[in-house]
C-alpha cells in the first residue's frame, strides 16, 4: 500500500470515476437520519432481489445516456445506505462482478461498505474480504446506551462490547468508525471516553461528527414538540476545536472537517465528493455527478424499481458548488489548479480575491498555488464558504 508523505497535496483528477450504491433498508431508522432509509426489522427486505436487478438496469441506462462513462476507470465503489450490511453478501458479490464487467477497474480500487454494529461479526468481515470489499466503516455513533437511546438507535450490548476486538482482528485492514458528539444528556467526557477506546485500538480511520438537527427527521419533530432538546452547541464547539491537536498526537491526519486518518488511509471515495470528481450514484435516493450534470433518484424504493427517470439531469454550476465541497478539506490542495479547471474567468477572479483576503486575515496559508486552512478558520468555516459562493 502506498504511504502518503506529510506533503501530500490533493489535486485535480478527471479521468477516474466513483460509484455509489444506495441500499435503503435498515433494522430501524435512526431519529436523526435524513438519508433515505426505511426500517424493516431484523429480516431481509422482501424486494432485495428485484432491487439489485434495478441497480444493474440503472447502471446500463446511465451508460446509455453517457457513453463516455466507459472511458473512465473506476477507482472507488461505495456501498452505503441505509444499512448495506443488511443485504446478502452474495448480492453484493454479484453487483461488484457486474460493475467489473461494465467498467475498467483500477488495480487498487477501493471498495467500501457501511456496517451497523448489529450486523458486524468476524464471519461477515471474512465474507466481505472474499468478495473483494477492502474497506469497511462502522456506524458506532456512541458506546453509551443512554446516548444510543436518545438517537433512536438499535442497541445490542454483545455487539457493542465486541466491536473493538472484531475490528482489530479484521481481515480487512482499511477499517473506520463514526462517532458523534454533542448528544443531549451526554457530557464531553462521555465522548472522549468513547474516543479513547478507539484511539487505543489504533484504527486507521475515525469520522468524528457533531449531532445536527435536520429538517424532516423524527429528531427535528421531537424537538419542535418539546419532547427532546437540541444538540449541545457549546459542547460541540469545544470538542471541535480540541480534536485536531488531540488526534495529531495519536498520528492521525486531519484531512476533512470531520475526518481523521492515518497516512494513506483516507477515504478515497469521500475525497471524490470533496475534490469535485465525477461519481455515479445508483439506487433509490442516490445522487450522481457525471459529465457536467447532476441528478437525483426518487426517495422511494418502489418507484425506483418501477420506472427510473433517467432524463432529468441538471447542469452543474461549478462557481457555487466548488466552494461547498473543496473548502471542507483541511489538508492542502492545489487551489489554483481546481479554480482554473472548473471555473470561468469571472468566477476565477472572485475566488482568488476572496482566498487572498482570507490569507490577509490569517485564516489560511497560500504557497505556490497550494491552499491550506489554519485552525483559526474552523468555527467560521460555514460563513467563509458562503463568502466565496455565488
Amino acid at each position: 500500500m502506498k504511504e502518503f508523505t506529510k506533503e501530500t497535496i490533493w489535486q485535480v483528477r478527471n479521468s477516474t470515476l466513483g460509484v455509489y450504491v444506495h441500499f435503503p433498508y435498515c433494522l430501524k431508522k435512526c431519529d436523526y437520519c435524513d438519508f433515505f432509509s426505511v426500517g424493516i426489522g431484523s429480516g431481509p427486505a422482501n424486494d432485495e432481489s428485484t432491487l439489485f436487478n434495478a441497480y444493474q438496469k440503472e447502471v446500463l441506462e446511465r451508460i446509455s445516456h453517457f457513453p463516455k462513462l466507459r472511458e473512465r476507470t473506476v477507482d472507488t465503489v461505495f456501498l452505503g445506505g441505509g444499512t448495506p450490511s443488511k443485504a446478502s453478501s452474495t448480492n453484493w458479490q454479484n453487483l461488484i462482478q457486474f460493475l467489473r464487467s461494465e467498467f475498467s477497474f483500477a488495480s487498487d480500487t477501493e471498495i467500501s461498505i457501511e456496517i451497523n454494529p448489529e450486523d458486524l461479526s468476524p464471519k461477515l468481515l471474512e465474507e466481505y474480504a472474499s468478495i473483494g470489499i477492502n474497506r469497511v466503516n462502522v456506524g458506532v455513533q456512541t458506546l453509551n446506551p443512554k446516548g444510543l437511546e436518545f438517537l433512536g438507535r438499535h442497541y445490542d450490548k454483545n455487539k457493542y462490547d465486541s466491536l473493538v476486538s472484531t475490528l482489530t482482528h479484521s481481515p480487512i485492514k482499511r477499517v473506520g468508525i463514526d462517532l458523534m458528539y454533542g448528544i443531549p444528556g451526554l457530557n464531553a467526557s462521555d465522548f472522549y471516553q468513547d474516543l479513547d477506546i478507539f484511539l487505543g485500538a489504533n484504527l486507521p480511520h475515525l469520522s468524528l461528527y457533531s449531532l445536527t438537527l435536520e429538517k424532516g427527521t423524527q429528531y427535528s419533530r421531537d424537538v419542535s414538540e418539546k419532547k427532546k432538546t437540541e444538540p449541545e452547541e457549546y459542547t460541540q464547539s469545544d470538542i471541535l476545536i480540541t480534536l485536531p491537536e488531540l488526534m495529531k498526537k495519536f498520528g492521525y491526519r486531519w484531512y476533512e472537517v470531520s475526518n481523521y486518518a492515518k497516512p494513506g488511509f483516507e477515504s478515497k471515495h469521500n475525497l471524490k465528493y470533496w475534490t469535485y470528481e465525477p461519481y455515479l450514484g445508483i439506487g433509490p435516493g442516490a445522487h450522481g455527478m457525471i459529465e457536467g450534470f447532476r441528478y437525483g433518484n426518487p426517495r422511494n424504493a418502489d418507484l425506483y424499481q418501477k420506472k427510473l427517470p433517467t432524463d432529468k439531469y441538471e447542469p452543474i454550476t461549478p462557481s457555487s458548488e466548488l466552494s461547498l465541497t473543496l473548502f471542507r478539506l483541511f489538508s492542502p490542495f492545489r487551489y489554483l489548479e481546481f479554480i482554473e479547471t472548473h471555473l470561468e474567468k469571472k468566477s476565477q477572479s472572485k475566488y482568488i480575491q476572496t482566498i487572498e483576503s482570507w490569507e490577509k486575515r490569517g485564516l489560511c496559508e497560500l504557497d505556490d498555488g497550494v491552499f491550506q486552512w489554519k485552525k483559526e478558520a474552523l468555527l467560521l468555516l460555514d460563513d467563509l464558504i458562503f463568502e466565496i459562493a455565488d
